[in-house]
């Protein structure tokens, strides 16, 4: 290997080790490790910046805005309770199966777009940690990619390897004669052992759920509203929750007479429990406000009562909330902070806020899906929607989405085009405004996508995995038995997976293994079925295949995590796959 094979080698493990560092970014660390490899030559700017050129990164792009827009609707509760079930049990079978069957014919980053809000949904109703649930999730969906030739990209570069070679391809299900079992297989361990390995890193609404605490709400009446002109008596009647106080013309006066007649513009000081606030406003006639004194007027789509934990990251972290300019940053209101599960009081403005600090807030519709992975917080969820009714334009972004899926699962149209009409109708109609198309994008997914292109250009360009192919095929295989080239095939492609593009994996591997089989006596078939099930099992890092990429952002993984659990599936698979292919082809 020359020079620039063996930096790129430092490159990797560097990348690798950083990795492993709880508080390392992994877009940072490989977009740096692309820098060094630019930097030094190995990479050229055009190759360096290919993956963003890429249109799997466009793809997921576009996927987060068009999942966005559908998780400002009702729909998530329902499609969390009717795939996952609505009892506080584990997400077993009954979820996993259908996220293995979708992605047999969806593409499984499609899959898992679609699924992690309403996994997050259901994980917030039956309070279980984001971290038992993301990874099986993800984990499923690329298991259920071997079951059709569909299934994957890799898939289809095996097959497209296969006809220039002279080959008639393989059938649409036969990949399926070996994707079955590891599927059946892959999906026993992921419900038996997976919630025993990964971490039980309770999420912040966790806690807060398990220690329901006492806020104090603001929340104005609205002029004309339904309780312009009612008593304050008739807000009674809801549980945990009462009226403290009440500010009119910058009086403020308590108790309350319960027999008080209410007027447009009264602010009305709620004490309680937090999740009640939004069962009373929504449909009330009510609108929250920053500490009696800053209004945040409903827009269309509603307003969110957002909690969230700040992080050590948070650029308000040692500023006090006014100064913060909290409004302006992050279109939203505080209206109340906790602090070590105690209430601050006093002026919100005046608060100076430190990491860890609970922030209630009413925020714009689609604060979440702009704001969810963002080091600025730890996001807890939505507490409701002001109003929370459901109109009949509730409809639109399910069925723009179920159109991009079908459209694309009947071959009508490539992914690409698809999910840019998806979104140019939900701006054409309303449901989403222009400046949310970006703002609901995850970007530093995206970097990290594009990054893990960059390094695995440098493998190839640097003549680094061409060298580990050759020498593992062509010579330490050599004298091996058909039996045991399939492994090989298989152990390779599966080493490689890890560190590169999938296709680009399968694409290097397939033409040596294809040579090196044919004079083993090894079917032309069966070695192509290796390659393509060895390009299917990258489990052990974070940045090796795009699901990867989301879930652990989604769930908060690092790569300690994807080793624990993915290397007793990656063995999992290898072992099924060496055993099933010699027979079977």
């Amino acid at each position: 290997m020359g020079p620039g094979a063996w930096l790129t080698l430092a490159v990797l493990a560097a990348v690798v080790a950083a990795s492993f560092h709880e508080r390392s970014d992994p877009a940072f660390v490989l977009g740096a490790g692309v820098g060094v490899l630019l930097l030094a030559g190995v990479l050229s700017p055009h190759r360096a910046l290919a993956g963003f050129a890429n249109p799997a990164v466009a793809i997921i792009g576009l996927l987060f805005v068009l999942v966005g827009s559908l998780e400002r609707t009702a729909w998530l509760p329902w499609l969390a309770g009717a795939l996952f079930g609505d009892r506080e049990s584990k997400l077993g079978f009954r979820g996993l199966v259908p996220v293995a069957a979708l992605s047999a014919f969806i593409a499984n980053v499609t899959v898992v777009a679609v699924l992690m809000p309403a996994v997050r949904e259901w994980g917030r109703r039956h309070r279980a940690a984001t971290s038992r649930l993301m990874m099986p999730l993800g984990l499923a969906a690329t298991l259920g990619g071997l079951l059709t030739l569909v299934g994957t990209s890799s898939n289809l570069v095996v097959n497209g390897l296969l006809v220039e070679a002279g080959d008639r391809g393989l059938g649409l299900f036969e990949i399926g004669l070996v994707g079955l079992p590891i599927a059946v297989a892959g999906l026993i361990y992921l419900v038996v052992a997976a919630p025993r390995l990964l971490p039980e890193r309770q999420d912040p609404l966790g806690e807060l759920d398990a220690n329901p605490r006492e806020y104090v709400g603001w929340l104005r009446v609205v002029p004309g509203g339904a309780l312009d002109g009612a008593r304050v008596g008739e807000l009674r009647s809801l549980e945990s929750l009462f009226v403290a106080g009440i500010e009119r013309e910058g009086v403020v006066r308590s108790p309350v007479d319960p027999g008080e007649t209410l007027r447009g513009d009264d602010v009305l000081a709620f004490v309680g429990r937090v999740d009640r606030i939004a069962e009373l406003a929504a449909g009330q006639g009510l609108a929250p406000v920053e500490g009696g004194d800053e209004r945040l007027d409903a827009q269309e789509g509603g307003v969110e009562l957002v909690e969230a934990v700040v992080s050590p990251s948070s650029p308000i972290v040692g500023r006090n909330i006014r100064e913060a300019g909290f409004r302006g940053r992050y279109d939203a209101v505080v209206l109340a902070v906790h602090r070590h599960g105690e209430r601050l009081h006093g002026k919100i403005g005046d608060i100076v806020v430190e990491p860890g600090d609970t922030l209630l807030f009413a925020a714009g519709a689609g604060f979440l899906a702009r704001w969810r992975f963002a080091r600025d917080f730890y996001l807890v969820s939505s507490l409701g929607t002001l109003p929370a009714a459901v109109s009949g334009k509730d409809w639109t972004e399910p069925l723009v989405l179920l159109g991009v899926v079908a459209a694309v699962a009947l071959s009508l149209v490539p992914l690409l085009p698809a999910v840019v009409a998806g979104v140019l109708v939900l701006v054409a109609t309303g449901r989403l405004r222009p400046s949310e198309v970006w703002t609901t994008v995850h970007w530093p997914t995206l970097v990290m996508i594009a990054a893990s292109i960059g390094v695995s250009h440098a493998m190839v360009d640097s003549g680094l995995a061409a060298a580990v192919v050759h020498g593992a095929l062509g010579g330490a295989v050599g004298d091996l038995g058909p039996t045991a080239l399939v492994t090989a095939i298989l152990l390779l492609t599966a080493v490689l997976t890890e560190v590169l593009d999938n296709p680009a994996a399968a694409a290097l591997v397939f033409p040596v293994a294809a040579v090196v089989a044919a004079h083993h006596g090894v079917g032309l078939h069966a070695a192509a079925i290796a390659v393509a099930v060895g390009a299917s099992s990258a489990f052990l890092t974070p940045f090796g295949y795009h699901v990867n990429v989301m879930i652990a952002g989604a769930g908060g993984y690092r790569m300690g995590d994807f080793v624990r659990v993915g290397l007793p599936l990656k063995l999992i698979v290898l072992a099924v796959a060496a055993l099933v292919i010699p027979l079977a082809w």
